[in-house]
């Protein structure tokens, strides 16, 4: 059995929009491991240049700072070492977009790419990452919304979770905050909606919606769904929109402007429910 690659993040300075990420190899390239970050994004078709946010870089092995160089715009490479191999980078996440990653006083988002880091010639070993909470007494009341499989965190916490190899693992969006949460199930698979921001979302009749949409494409495509559970990551804003789906889940952000501010009203304004979605959002502090 491969010995897992192995992840942390965390929240290291809201205030700063910073992330701490660290990625640990037990057993590194002899001549020196190469790691990297990815100029790209599943689902989304243009060069990101994730390498440009990162504002510090460095490696440990043991408890000696290991010899580390840049090989170019988003590459690096470790001296050789006969023992595991640490590299922490320091993230700025300051992207709105769902592409990115975002972090200040109200919430957290991030993206796999812009954030993890490849281990070259190991992209096919699991991978097994750590999301530690913020420090300080306003943070204490943050959840994790994500369809990436736990594996020591109970539901909607902090802790560990795994994925079967590196391209699974940039493939699961996560989120983190005081989102509003709403579950409900379509062709027999959990699906969640985590709504980040102020909104004035009928989360019943989005759920009672969704269901329909859901269960029509799975239907469409073939039973059994070819995920255990999906989730629906939705930022209200005040203006902007756009969405980049994955695997088991979809990054979307809403604006009050658009036709969902539009449905929600008429939801309010009629005893039956319509063909439209539910959500109403103003924009978040510090988005």
């Amino acid at each position: 059995m491969k010995t897992p690659i192995r992840y942390s993040i965390f929240p290291s300075n809201p205030e700063a929009h910073l992330f701490e990420v660290r990625c640990t190899v037990a057993d590194p390239d002899p001549a020196g491991q190469k790691f990297s970050l990815p100029t790209w994004i599943p689902g989304s078709y243009l060069i990101r240049e994730f390498a440009k946010n990162v504002v510090r870089i460095r490696a440990q092995s043991g408890r000696k700072m290991w010899p580390l160089v840049k090989l170019d715009k988003n590459t690096w490479q470790v001296a050789p070492t006969d023992g595991p191999v640490t590299v922490t980078l320091e993230v700025y996440a300051w992207d709105h977009s769902v592409r990115g990653a975002h972090l200040d006083t109200t919430h957290a988002f991030f993206n796999g790419p812009s954030v993890f880091l490849k281990v070259e010639g190991r992209e096919d070993d699991p991978c097994e990452i750590e999301i530690l909470p913020p420090r300080g007494a306003r943070y204490r009341g943050w959840r994790i919304a994500t369809a990436m499989k736990r594996k020591c965190a109970k539901s909607y916490c902090f802790g560990t979770y795994h994925a079967a190899n590196y391209d699974e693992l940039i493939d699961h969006p996560v989120e983190i905050g005081t989102f509003t949460l709403a579950t409900f199930k379509a062709a027999g698979v959990p699906h969640d909606i985590a709504i980040t921001g102020r909104h004035r979302a009928d989360m019943e009749r989005l759920c009672r919606d969704l269901k329909v949409l859901c269960e029509t494409q799975i239907r469409f495509f073939g039973e059994p769904a070819p995920m255990e559970r999906y989730v629906f990551l939705v930022t209200a804003v005040g203006d902007g929109y756009g969405g980049l789906e994955h695997r088991a889940s979809t990054a979307c952000s809403a604006r009050a402007t658009s036709c969902l501010e539009r449905a929600s009203r008429k939801s309010r304004a009629a005893t039956a429910p319509s063909s439209g979605c539910a959500l109403t959002s103003t924009s978040i502090p510090g988005t």
